[in-house]
């Protein structure tokens, strides 16, 4: 399955679901996050992506949107299919898997700039209603990575 075609995104919105997509995005759309209300500018992009979305990342995940809250926290909503979350040997990948894709996570490098904007990063994995993991990315955790 190839990922699905989007409309034009603002430079924010594309920048946040670059963070999703593990692609850097040159840090287009910061500039509204160091000038002004960036939790507004925020809620504005997730806003944006949620009508755009859902996205199709790869053949098993789906980015659904995400929700913006006040302290410039973004709470990213990715969907798994064709796997079991109340499978023990499932949630014991998962809690394998954790550090290498928080660790994938911090090698793009926008995500360090938006840790330094005082940005918390929060993906939400699950399988169908199941939740699967949660990757807290707090502002400091990719510094030096």
């Amino acid at each position: 399955m190839s990922p699905s075609p989007l409309p034009p995104l603002s430079e924010l919105a594309t920048l946040l679901l670059g963070t999703v997509r593990g692609k850097p995005t040159g840090m287009h759309g910061v500039t509204r996050l160091t000038t002004g209300d960036a939790d507004r500018q925020l809620r504005l992009a997730c806003q944006e992506l949620m009508r755009a979305g859902p996205v199709d990342l790869d053949d098993t995940t789906r980015f659904d949107g995400c929700v913006a809250r006040p302290g410039k926290i973004v709470d990213f909503h990715l969907k798994v299919s064709g796997i079991d979350a109340s499978r023990d040997d499932t949630r014991d990948f998962m809690a394998t898997a954790k550090p290498i894709l928080e660790r994938g996570i911090c090698r793009n490098p926008d995500v360090p700039v938006l840790g330094k904007l005082g940005i918390r990063l929060r993906y939400h994995y699950a399988a169908g209603q199941k939740p699967l993991v949660l990757l807290d990315i707090p502002p400091e955790q990719c510094r030096g990575k």
